[in-house]
């Protein structure tokens, strides 16, 4: 719910050992030894205001409760959505959904291909025809979409949720999966 940048947390005589790659400039002391280069300043400045988000979502004395019990919450909406996401994907015919087995932990994004279709017509046909976003591509997987033969094919189409997505936005997008199979 921010910028995209990292944060490590390092025991100090370790960290003292580390002799990471680096550009020239980047310093050599702790904690900026990690820094390839020059900081990521705007990022810096956008995460206490996500941290701050994440919080409001939650309940609590502090801080740190109200961080715990939003990420109860936040996994629990999430989990709700893309469960009714993947039950309705299995229903559709040409789905080819790529997950763990039912009783594995999963995230809420889901990766499937519908036959007949590249993963780019469909995200084109549902941004174009339905204002909904989804991604094609191999994700950073790039040996297992090697492995699975998903490279040749243009790679999956990913749908991520997020808590502000909602119950008729995925209806949304399984209505929109079944127009385009019906008027392929």
């Amino acid at each position: 719910f921010g910028p995209h940048i990292g944060i490590a947390v390092v025991r100090e005589g370790l960290f003292e050992s580390l002799t990471p790659y680096k550009l020239q400039p980047a310093p050599d002391f702790i904690p900026d030894k990690l820094e390839t280069g020059t900081q990521n300043h705007e990022g810096l400045a956008g995460i206490a205001p996500a941290i701050d988000f994440i919080a409001s979502l939650g309940e609590g004395e502090t801080r740190r409760e109200r961080l715990v019990d939003a990420f109860a919450h936040i996994h629990a909406y999430e989990s709700l959505l893309a469960d009714k996401m993947r039950e309705g994907l299995a229903t559709l015919p040409g789905i080819r959904l790529f997950q763990a087995p039912p009783e594995v932990a999963k995230t809420p994004t889901i990766a499937f291909q519908l036959d007949g279709f590249t993963p780019l017509e469909v995200c084109q046909y549902l941004a174009e025809e339905h204002s909904i976003f989804v991604a094609e591509g191999h994700f950073y997987a790039s040996t297992l979409a090697a492995v699975l033969g998903i490279t040749e094919s243009g790679g999956w189409v990913r749908a991520g949720l997020a808590p502000y997505n909602s119950l008729e936005e995925v209806d949304r997008f399984l209505n929109g999966l079944q127009h385009l199979l019906l008027h392929k």
